[in-house]
This record gives structure tokens, sequence and C-alpha cells, in this order.
């Protein structure tokens, strides 16, 4: 398996895998308008041609990104997928120069584990809230802990 940058004819798939896992409560739906005009933020794992998870970086400042769209099949679960997507994320965000990245999440231990920190979300742009809008848990029913990482210069 490898990580690539997505592709258009990815498209239907990010949003196939949204879609599964919304169900679930673990992430919010996208329309497929906000997915072909983000799909530059999508890193897939690819899987013999086949997206099997990804991972989104998402530019809101000249210094401040977020991570989004975590999705891993649960058969490559607890396989350090998860933590190859966030590392390759990282790397990205340090590589066009961001120096904070932060997620929105309902596994922050795992964020935890890689070196980010918890916040409150207050202390968050407004801006990041367009997404929160549309989750029917908004908002007084949010289950998700808003992390940071600040990105060390090498």
């Amino acid at each position: 398996m490898r990580i690539r940058k997505a592709h258009i004819k990815d498209a239907y798939r990010i949003q196939a895998l949204l879609k599964k896992y919304s169900a679930e409560g673990e992430l919010i739906i996208r329309p497929m308008g906000d997915i072909f005009a983000q799909i530059r933020d999508f890193f897939i794992l690819d899987k013999k041609g086949r997206p099997a998870g990804m991972i989104a970086l998402h530019v809101y400042w000249e210094d401040l990104g977020e991570v989004r769209s975590l999705i891993i099949e649960k058969s490559l679960r607890s396989k350090g997928m998860g933590e190859k997507l966030l590392g390759h994320a990282v790397k990205e965000a340090k590589l066009i120069g961001i120096k904070k990245i932060f997620a929105l999440t309902k596994i922050p231990d795992f964020f935890l584990k890689y070196g980010f920190k918890k916040i409150s979300r207050s202390k968050l742009p407004h801006k990041i809230w367009r997404d929160c809008f549309n989750c029917p848990k908004y908002p007084k029913h949010c289950d998700e802990t808003a992390v940071i990482y600040r990105i060390r210069e090498s």
C-alpha cells in the first residue's frame, strides 16, 4: 500500500467512504461539490488502485491547517495505516509552511499519541465552524474534541 494525492476519479470513492463512516456517526458527509473543490486536500491510502483510507489537509490561513476526514477501512485498522496517513499530512503541512494543524475528532487519544494537544474549540477561528453547522449534533450535542499540533521548524 502507498499514499498518494487524490485524483478526480477518486472523488466518488471519497464520498462513499465518508457516507459509510458518517452513517456510523464517525464523520460528517460532504457534498460532491465540496469534494471536487477540495480534491487537492486529500491523500489516499491506495490498495491495489483502490482507496482503502484517506486523510485531508485543509489550509485555513497562512499558519493554520486542519487534518480532516481521516478514514481507514476497518480491515486495515491497528496496522499503522493511521499513523502513516497522519504523518503524511504533517509532512505536507511542514512542506508548504503551515505552523499549526488542528483536528476536531472523536478519537483524541490517537492524535495525542502523535504529539497533538487538547485545546478549547473557542480558540479556533470562527471560519472552521462552517462544517459544524452541517452536523446534526451541532451545537448542543457535539462529541468531538479539538486537538492541535505545532509543527517544528527544522
